[in-house]
């Protein structure tokens, strides 16, 4: 006979992997949208972090994922640069971009 608890436990970690899997599969769409950006730019990609994550239930869909990832990038192969990229699940919602020297 499995128990409440027993069923309490699953489905917790359950929903544990599922926020796990979400928020993997964002990072990658943060990645792809990234490296996309500097390649429509004609700029060198370095790198990409999460920053901020936040869920907000009930807006569009039932649960969202809204997060913040900066990207570094160089514009002449030497200087470091940064952005910003803004998420919605995986919709890609707002880049912003310092401004960087060009060779």
């Amino acid at each position: 006979m499995v128990q409440l608890i027993d069923i309490l436990v699953i489905a917790l970690l359950v929903a544990v992997i599922l926020q796990f899997w979400l928020l993997r599969k964002q990072s990658e769409a943060a990645l792809a949208y990234a490296q996309d950006y500097c390649e429509r730019n004609g700029l060198q990609f370095v790198s990409v972090s999460r920053k901020q994550t936040r869920i907000k239930l009930f807006k569009r869909n039932l649960i969202e994922w809204h997060s913040q990832f900066a990207f570094e990038f160089s514009g002449n192969g030497e200087d470091l640069c940064q952005g910003q990229l803004t998420l919605i699940d995986q919709r890609l919602i707002n880049v912003n971009a310092e401004a960087y020297r060009i060779n």
